[in-house]
Parts: structure tokens; C-alpha cells; sequence
């Protein structure tokens, strides 16, 4: 199968990038060739598509890593070719981005002011509620695509019904971000893989496949729910890895249970790669006992991509290559002492869709010590929790705005608040409201708000009508009561 290009950009913040100027048309800046690059590649000839000289990206060989001449360069030279390639993307963004070049110039911001990733910090943070109002105001995409549009191949839907573009016409870069976690966690040529993260107007599992595919390893597309079906997927198809959060993979151990089975010998598995939930070392342990398999952590977010992995030593979550990591004093966007806890900012430097100095909202801190397993980029030590009233339920993150938007609708409701818990290794959203007044319609609304919530934020959650006056003034919109052990 001919897979295109894929380009493993370089790490602590990194890329491929190279300007193509003078166009009429924005052109994708085409990364540069590593030296001794890891994903093996064969050029001239006609390709499948006819088109002679066309590049062809074949499998790399099995092993720890997806490029190891990018995982494991030598620190300063990663350093000096990540801040090429950061410099680079930059320049196609101030002449493309209309977008970045309006928020850079409110901030003052001119391009000679940023030399290297040492005046990065200078740049304003982005955070998703800007990206959603400049999405509103310029839809699609908010102006911070960098080429035509109509040369846009590919648009994720994100919910809130916000656009990510996917790939573009005539494009070179791909993100190997989730590959290289793939790799990482000891995905290999020839396994084959369950994907259960939603495929349903949903970016993630399409990203996933397009990472196993690069691999080399066959994709088993099964979506979540359908339970028992996935169990006698997983059983007469012998899948040996899977993919998807670790709350469904206990349900599936429950569910293969309750059919009677022994997971350990009825089921091929040998390591589970989970992400979009947090992963307490207790419920890790469960999954392990049960299944007798390696439990894996990667964390991301769909604009973003991977942001970090674990490897077999599981010592932190490795910034994969491609990507800036920095830890900010969430009030001031300025970089925090080593070692301190912060918010997350990332830089991922696609260059359809660049995202620079992108606010996660999620709280961490690098790693002190290097990981043996040979790796140089940073690595995080862990997330930590949120910074902002914005949290993840079931995979998917909820903000205030989104919840606003589900019962703003209801002139009914005087007051609201939804809560986050945790029940028998899942996520529990319960909306709590309060009405102005006795109706005889309570129970009509409260059907309705469901129905919204699943509408609105692609999740199910549900609603209890609480008497006015039991949500205090001042209250936080969004609680989270979960406990992590």
C-alpha cells in the first residue's frame, strides 16, 4: 500500500519545514531530508500514481523507534535543527497565516522580532476559545489555514462544531507524532490492532490508522460500544494490541467475563495503548492483572497531535518529534523554572494548519532525568490535572461555553452546574439545574437538556433538577469530583 511521504520532523520543539517564497499561491513548505532518516524510501521510477521521481515511504524496520536518527540525535544538534525549522515555518506563516498575522500584529509583534525558538515566549499564547471565536467570525478554519481552502482534502469536525483541516493538495508532511508513540509503546509491523476510539465525525481514530498504517500494521476499525461484538472481533481475528481509553478496555473485560471467557487465554492481547482519560496506577495495575499485558499511556489533543508516550521503561510521557513543548505560567505565557509545574504550550508546526504556542490547559512539568531507552527529547513527567474549569469526560473535553450552549435554549433553568465522577472505572457528566419556578414541564425539559448534551457535546450525560438555591453563588460551572489514586 502506498502510504505518502511522511516526514518525521525533529524534536524538544521541532519539525521539517522548508519556504518555497515568490508564490502566487501559498506552497507547503517541503521538510528537509535528515541525514540517514529511519523510514526507509526509495525515489525515481515510476510510483503507483505514474508520476515518476514521486517518493514512496515504505515500512521502517521493527523496533523501538519509528526514526531513531530523529529520536535519538544528539541534543545540540537537535536543538540548532528544530530552531531552522521553527524560523522557517514561521516566515510561511507571516506570509500566509492571515490569521497569526493579524494576532501578532495586535500584540506589536513583527517578524524580525523573533530570532529562534529563544524568543518564543514573545509570541502570544492561543487558546481554544480564540481559535472558536476567529472560527465563527471567518469559517471555516478562522484564517489560520496557510494555503487556498479548496485545496484542503481532508476537514476534521471537532465537537462544538469546530474545523480542523486535514491534509491539502500537493502536501509532503505528515504527522508521525502518533507512529512514533505507536513505536514507542512496541507496535510493530504486522500486528493487528483494535481501534476503538469513536471513528464518528471524530479526528483521533483516523489519525491512529494513518499512524498504523505507517507502521506497517494492520488496523481492526471497531469503533466503541457494541461490546459483545467486539469481544468475538477481538477473539476470531486474534488482535494482539489494542487502542482506546482505559475505561473501555475494562468494559470489555467485564463484558468478556460475563460471556464466560478467560481473558488471559481467550484473548491475543498483549499491550493496550490508552489515552484521552486519565490512567491511575491502580486502574493501570487492574488492566494488567487481568489481561496480563503491557499498559501504555499517550496523551495529545486532536489539533495538537501526540504530545507525549510512554516507552516500555515508563518512566514519562516522551515529546515526540515535531513538536515544541514549553511549561508556562498560565497568567503571564512566560516559561516556568525547571523542574516547576505549569500549564502545557505546544508548538506543532504543521503547515497547513500550524499551531503555535497552543494552550492545553492541562498542568505538568518536565522530567528531571533522561530515559535509558536512548530517547533526547524532553519528556513530561505525568499530567498532572487541569488549570482551567475545562475537563475531560470520557475522552473528550468539555468547556464551559459548550455547556452554556447546551442549556442556554431553556429560559427555565435559572442555574446550572455540571459535575464530573467517577463510578466502577467510568465517567459520570451530571448536569445539575435548578428552575426559576415550579412547572409541570420538568421532566419534558430535563429529557430535552439530555438529548442536548449528547447532541452538543457528543457524549451522554444526564440531568438532575435540584431545588433553587442548592447551587451556590459563585460556583464553578464545571466541577470535577473525580479522585485519581
Amino acid at each position: 500500500m502506498r502510504i505518502r511521504p511522511a516526514r518525521s520532523p525533529s524534536r524538544r520543539h521541532v519539525l521539517q519545514v522548508a519556504l518555497l517564497p515568490g508564490r502566487r499561491r501559498p506552497m507547503i513548505p517541503r521538510p528537509a531530508r535528515p541525514a540517514q532518516a529511519g523510514p526507509a524510501r526509495r525515489r525515481g521510477g515510476p510510483t503507483e500514481t505514474g508520476n515518476p521521481g514521486e517518493e514512496i515511504m515504505t515500512t521502517p524496520a521493527n523496533g523501538p523507534f519509528f526514526d531513531e536518527a530523529r529520536e535519538a540525535l544528539d541534543w545540540n544538534k537537535r536543538k540548532a535543527d528544530l530552531n531552522e525549522r521553527f524560523l522557517k515555518i514561521l516566515d510561511h506563516v507571516f506570509q500566509h497565516s492571515r490569521a497569526y498575522l493579524e494576532i501578532y500584529r495586535a500584540a506589536g509583534i513583527a517578524r524580525s522580532d523573533i530570532r529562534g525558538l529563544d524568543d518564543l515566549e514573545k509570541l502570544p499564547v492561543l487558546r481554544m476559545e480564540d481559535l472558536v471565536a476567529r472560527q465563527k467570525a471567518s469559517p471555516p478554519f478562522g484564517r489560520f489555514e496557510t494555503c487556498p481552502p479548496e485545496d484542503i482534502r481532508r476537514i476534521y469536525i471537532n465537537p462544538g462544531l469546530i474545523f480542523q483541516p486535514g491534509h491539502a493538495g500537493g502536501e509532503t508532511y505528515r504527522d508521525t507524532s502518533w507512529a512514533e508513540a505507536l513505536r514507542g509503546a512496541g507496535f510493530q509491523a504486522g500486528d493487528r490492532i483494535v481501534n476503538t476510539f469513536n471513528y464518528h465525525m471524530w479526528p483521533l481514530a483516523f489519525m491512529l490508522d494513518e499512524a498504523a498504517e505507517m507502521i506497517g500494521a494492520t488496523v481492526i476499525p471497531t469503533g466503541v460500544g457494541n461490546t459483545l461484538m467486539q469481544v468475538r472481533i477481538m477473539q476470531a481475528l486474534k488482535a494482539n494490541r489494542f487502542i482506546g481509553t482505559p475505561s473501555f478496555i475494562m468494559t470489555l473485560i467485564q463484558r468478556a467475563e460475563g460471556m464466560g471467557l478467560d481473558v488471559r487465554r481467550d484473548l491475543s492481547l498483549e499491550t493496550a495503548l490508552v489515552g484521552a482519560e486519565m490512567l491511575p496506577e491502580s486502574l493501570r495495575d487492574r488492566i494488567r492483572k487481568k489481561l496480563g499485558v503491557s499498559v501504555r499511556q499517550v496523551y495529545g489533543t486532536v489539533f495538537l497531535g501526540c504530545l507525549g508516550y510512554e516507552c516500555p521503561a515508563e518512566k514519562g510521557l516522551h515529546v515526540p518529534d515535531g513538536v515544541v513543548v514549553e511549561i508556562v505560567d498560565p497568567r503571564t505565557g512566560r516559561q516556568v523554572a525547571p523542574g516547576a509545574a505549569g500549564e502545557l504550550v505546544a508548538t506543532c508546526l504543521n503547515p497547513v494548519y500550524p499551531m503555535i504556542r497552543m494552550a492545553t490547559g492541562d498542568l505538568s512539568r518536565f522530567a528531571r532525568e533522561p530515559c535509558a531507552c536512548g530517547r533526547t527529547a524532553p519528556m513530561l513527567e505525568r499530567i498532572m490535572g487541569r488549570i482551567d474549569q475545562a475537563t475531560k469526560v470520557r475522552g473528550t473535553f468539555v468547556h464551559p461555553w459548550q455547556a452554556d450552549q447546551v442549556v442556554s435554549p431553556y429560559p427555565e433553568v435559572f442555574k446550572y452546574q455540571v459535575v464530573i465522577t467517577r463510578e466502577d472505572d467510568r465517567d459520570v457528566m451530571t448536569f445539575f439545574v435548578e428552575f426559576k419556578e415550579e412547572t409541570g414541564r420538568a421532566d419534558r425539559i430535563r429529557a430535552r437538556i439530555e438529548r442536548d448534551i449528547k447532541e452538543v457535546l457528543g457524549i451522554k450525560g444526564r440531568v438532575r433538577t435540584v431545588p433553587r438555591g442548592t447551587i451556590p453563588d459563585g460556583h464553578r460551572k464545571i466541577e470535577d469530583r473525580r479522585t485519581w489514586d
